[in-house]
């Protein structure tokens, strides 16, 4: 069907509408048309629910599209990596006190929340005194003190006259009688050393958990948050680079992009809580949902009045809203409709 209107009354009543269309669009008719269209949705809203006009099937298919099977274009990680760079370089660090960005009262209820994970804590502890490393590393460090103990004692001994050479003299007949004894003596030592240093952490699980109660821990943590609470954000480039920044950003995102929202979990993490939602608000209206999450009239028709004016003022002046009207009105005018209404009214 070719959009040509051949009826000259038909004609000029496309005409009339496409300016009157572009006038309820611009200047003192737009903020009266969005507040009508706001007020307007609004009442349908209060009457349609959720399940009516969307199915949970639905979300589900959308959110996986975007977040699951969308290719991910290469601009992204450049993006991240040129705002992870700004952040790091921006001079608000320098005047901004890490008080100013968390209050004294915030820092005590998080603070108090991680105490009470005693679970974790404990967990923690034994996961750590428990590592072979970590007793290898203490084992190592007492083997290498005691060593160094018996070394200063033989050079203090040395200094007394004559015992240089009767230590000497027992050490070449002690050698002699069992070579290697040195060595059995020194890894006899090491093995001891290391299977009571492993015994000991072992041991010391309880005596350290009593250290660290609760109010011991919140002390600490409180009085490290009145150390650094005055000092500028920006005392955190000292540890962090801005390569660095990036890097970690980058990282995080490419785990996400090739691996994470691959995974079975993240796709039942999405359905689970796409479920929750709809089992919870599936028969509430969209009025409800709107102030549950605290969306008004006034914040609807502020952020349109916002945006929209601008907008519509660019597309005016380029002409794309007018041909985007025409584009809208022009297949009823050229359908012919128009013209059996008129002849059924007697209109030539």
């Amino acid at each position: 069907m070719m959009n040509v209107i051949t009826h000259p009354v038909a004609a000029a009543l496309f005409e009339a509408h496409v300016e009157h269309t572009l006038e309820l669009l611009g200047g003192d008719f737009l903020a009266a048309h969005l507040s009508a269209e706001v007020d307007a949705g609004l009442v349908h809203a209060a009457q349609l629910t959720l399940g009516e006009v969307v199915t949970r099937d639905l979300i589900k298919a959308t959110v996986h599209t975007y977040a699951v099977d969308m290719p991910m274009a290469g601009g992204i990680p450049e993006l991240v990596g040129d705002i992870a760079r700004a952040l790091h370089a921006h001079p608000m660090h320098d005047s901004t006190r890490l008080a100013d960005l968390i209050s004294d009262h915030q820092v005590r209820d998080i603070i108090a929340k991680a105490v009470e994970m005693r679970e974790v804590r404990e967990q923690a502890i034994e996961r750590v005194l428990g590592n072979p490393i970590l007793s290898d590393m203490a084992a190592d460090l007492i083997y290498r003190g005691i060593k160094g103990y018996l070394a200063q004692s033989n050079d203090a001994a040395k200094a007394i006259p004559g015992a240089g050479t009767l230590m000497s003299l027992g050490k070449s007949v002690l050698s002699k009688a069992s070579p290697g004894l040195e060595r059995s003596l020194d890894e006899g030592l090491l093995n001891y050393v290391q299977k009571s240093t492993r015994a000991t952490l072992l041991s010391s699980k309880n005596a350290l958990l009593q250290r660290l109660s609760d109010e011991a821990i919140e002390r600490v943590a409180l009085d490290f948050w009145g150390e650094i609470k005055h000092q500028p954000a920006s005392v955190l480039r000292d540890y962090v680079s801005a390569e660095s920044l990036e890097e970690w950003f980058v990282i995080g995102y490419e785990y996400w992009r090739s691996e994470l929202r691959h995974t079975p979990t993240y796709s039942a993490v999405i359905n689970v809580g796409i479920d929750c939602f709809f089992d919870k608000y599936e028969g509430a209206t969209l009025a409800h949902l709107l102030e549950e999450v605290g969306v008004t009239r006034d914040m609807i028709l502020r952020e349109a009045l916002r945006f929209a004016p601008p907008v519509i003022a660019v597309l005016r002046e380029r002409g794309v809203l007018e041909d985007m009207v025409r584009r809208q009105l022009l297949p009823f005018y050229a359908s012919g409709r128009l013209e059996h209404v008129l002849a059924a009214h007697g209109v030539q």
